[in-house]
């Protein structure tokens, strides 16, 4: 059964919203071609339908901690200030994640809020089919 609902082609992307723990997320899937018709995103769907019933709370908490880690660290690596262990649950609890966009061989991408520490910021997090991080940036 699809997770996915209000699909809809537009500039060769599909969009829709999928039903999340917490609220709403918007979902995207991007075959990164040109010319596409709905039939094309069929097993990218498919895929992610697969995927996403794996995304669990639990998994989404354990991202959360892994950002707030790496993105803390960062901020403070030329600087003498050592991040507590406030600063990091400060910005995973701050964490909110607003999208998810699929791409071909398995490249999911989770987008995240923090509007405190990073207003009017995305956070983009590249993760694997096992949800390991594979890129983080601020954008």
């Amino acid at each position: 059964m699809d997770k996915f609902k209000n699909l809809k082609l537009e500039d060769d992307v599909v969009t829709g919203k999928y039903n999340y723990y917490d609220g709403e997320v918007d979902v995207e899937f991007d075959l990164e071609e040109d010319d596409t018709e709905m039939d094309d995103f069929s097993e990218l769907i498919s895929d992610a339908n697969n995927w996403i019933e794996n995304l669990t709370q639990e998994n989404l908490n354990e991202l959360k901690t892994k950002i707030a880690k790496e993105l803390t660290d960062s901020a403070y690596s030329d600087s003498d200030y050592k991040p507590t262990e406030k600063d990091y649950k400060d910005l995973e609890n701050e964490l909110t994640l607003t999208d998810v966009r699929f791409f071909p061989d398995q490249v999911i991408s989770l987008v995240f809020k923090a509007k405190k520490e990073y207003p009017d910021m995305d956070i983009y997090c590249q993760i694997d089919n096992e949800f390991q991080v594979e890129d983080l940036f601020v954008e």
